[in-house]
């Protein structure tokens, strides 16, 4: 989750439960996956979660950062902060992309991708809160694999994530072709022969 969408959950008083964020994440995300973003009521997560309404309007200032955030937690898809490697790339490539592909949260960004056209405020906060992110975390390990002689330096880092990302995003969206782990593998082994450093060959 980016600083700046963080920082508008944080409110003044006693400290957040973890367990009351855990439960209202994963009704969130439930209720997501089950019924769509349109039905997805401040009612029914706090019913769902077992929680007071008031709970989840101490939280979030708005339904679309609610989301977005309890995406990230429920589901645990939130990149973290900083990125260290100390060998090849090609793994944590494919980590990083079995896990957006997931079933759970593909089945959750087909639906919000449905109503982002027609909510402003829910498509900046998926592309803030959880698209953005995600993808420097991507040309964090990209850059990795510059400096550590695995890639050409002379790479478009935004271009090859794209390359990256854009087989599970077509799946998803338009083709509706399977979107299992071998398919992370398989856009990452592609990509990489497209951009290995000469002295690497054939393995990163």
């Amino acid at each position: 989750m980016s600083s700046s969408i963080e920082a508008l959950h944080r409110s003044p008083g006693r400290p957040r439960s973890v367990e009351a964020d855990r439960a209202i994440g994963e009704a969130i995300v439930n209720l997501l996956i089950e019924r769509g973003y349109g039905e997805v009521t401040i009612e029914g997560v706090a019913a769902r979660a077992g929680v007071a309404k008031t709970t989840i309007y101490r939280r979030w200032p708005t339904k679309a950062l609610m989301v977005v955030e309890s995406i990230c937690t429920a589901g645990k898809n939130c990149p973290v902060e900083a990125v260290c490697y100390d060998g090849s790339i090609r793994p944590v490539l494919i980590a990083h992309l079995q896990g957006l592909s997931s079933s759970r949260v593909t089945k959750i960004i087909a639906g919000l991708a449905v109503e982002m056209p027609h909510n402003a405020e829910l498509a900046d906060a998926v592309r803030e809160g959880l698209l953005k992110p995600n993808r420097a975390v991507i040309t964090a390990i990209l850059e990795e694999g510059i400096a550590s002689g695995q890639l050409r330096p002379d790479i478009d880092l935004q271009l090859t994530a794209d390359l990256l990302v854009s087989p599970i995003f077509f799946r998803i969206l338009v083709s509706g072709a399977p979107v299992g782990p071998e398919l992370a593998a398989a856009t990452v082994d592609s990509v990489l022969k497209g951009v290995l450093a000469p002295a690497v060959g054939g393995e990163v």
